[in-house]
């Protein structure tokens, strides 16, 4: 259930004599950043009241200044009040832009105030709240360039499929183990031990993955994708299985043995009848993922043997050779009758020859 940060009750009052009108500005659910309250009113300050840091300006209400720092990895609290925001990120940035300290340590947004502002505006932020996140963690052992790990103090804030980010680089944690946050890729970067490491929304092609949506089965498996099952094609053998963890499947779809007397020749999801052998072979589903009919084919005529496979060989009388072939026929015969020797006559030996 979401929980809610009630911003309270806003006064309008109206002219020309008519009832003061009491309203609520929207309250803010609860959602992955896990926005709290400072004490005060006003934008966002330090322990001093001071807000010389990074910061971009919307004129919109608490609720969408809350979308929008949801979105942005680089923002870490918004201040706001009826049809009026602040967001304290990098992103189109409007003012001390090169001051980043709030984006990297939040801890160090204190409370809300007005400090020094004109009495106008201070009328403007008299109701103003300040929410800074409070998802995220510290690093508890430091980071070496080209590390797919953080150790961090205290995990809890984090699940796999959330975003992260340190300094300026965002990832994805595709697997938690104890203390140690795994990522999809490298960092580019080191960080030392208490490097603040902030909780973002994860990417969208991560998002979607985990949601079952779009993640594309394994190669050799075919199904819409790996949530709703994914099969392994005719002729391949194996199970694939959901999981949550990076790359969101185990298992593996691995070629079948080809049945008896067959064998795979050019595409690994067909198998062919041998040399001397005529017949089909059919790839199923079910084990053992083939059918067969491949069968020895007999011994030509004017030749000799049990079939092709096993050898045949000119009948008496005969010259030549068997030899098998992959395609109908399946053999190439060469056995032709001898032709009377010298000093013979006759049309050859099989027919009979007499000396002369």
């Amino acid at each position: 259930m979401l929980r809610w940060l009630q911003l309270g009750l806003l006064c309008s009052c109206l002219r020309g004599g008519s009832a003061t009108k009491t309203f609520f500005e929207a309250s803010i659910p609860q959602t992955s950043k896990k926005f709290v309250v400072k004490p005060g009113t006003g934008w966002c300050a330090d322990s001093d009241g001071k807000e010389q840091t990074t910061r971009s300006f919307y004129k919109v209400g608490c609720w969408s200044a809350q979308n929008r720092c949801e979105a942005d990895p680089m923002c870490v609290a918004f201040a706001c009040q009826t049809g009026m925001s602040v967001l304290y990120t990098t992103t189109e940035c409007k003012k001390d832009c090169s001051a980043d300290n709030w984006v990297n340590n939040p801890e160090l947004i204190a409370r809300a105030a007005v400090g020094d502002a004109h009495t106008d505006t201070l009328a403007k932020w008299s109701t103003g709240k300040c929410y800074v996140q409070s998802a995220y963690t510290e690093v508890s052992e430091e980071s070496k360039p080209g590390s797919t790990s953080l150790n961090v103090t205290d995990p809890s804030a984090f699940q796999v499929g959330d975003g992260l980010r340190v300094f300026t680089e965002v990832k994805t944690i595709i697997e938690i183990s104890s203390r140690t946050l795994v990522v999809a890729t490298p960092f580019a970067g080191s960080y030392r031990e208490g490097a603040k490491v902030m909780k973002v929304r994860s990417g969208r092609e991560v998002q979607i993955a985990l949601k079952g949506n779009a993640a594309p089965c394994p190669p050799n498996a075919s199904g819409v994708n790996v949530a709703s099952g994914c099969s392994c094609h005719a002729g391949f053998s194996g199970t694939i299985n959901e999981t949550k963890v990076h790359p969101y499947y185990s298992g593996s779809c691995s070629e079948a043995p080809c049945p008896a007397n067959s064998n795979r020749v050019t595409d690994p999801r067909v198998c062919t009848c041998n040399a001397g052998y005529s017949g089909t072979v059919s790839a199923t589903t079910a084990s053992p993922f083939f059918t067969s009919t491949c069968s020895a084919v007999a011994c030509p005529t004017n030749s000799a043997g049990v079939d092709i496979p096993t050898g045949c060989s000119c009948n008496a009388g005969y010259s030549g050779a068997v030899s098998a072939l992959a395609s109908s026929p399946f053999y190439t015969n060469s056995c032709r009758p001898v032709v009377c020797p010298a000093n013979s006559a006759g049309l050859s030996v099989t027919a009979g020859c007499s000396c002369n």
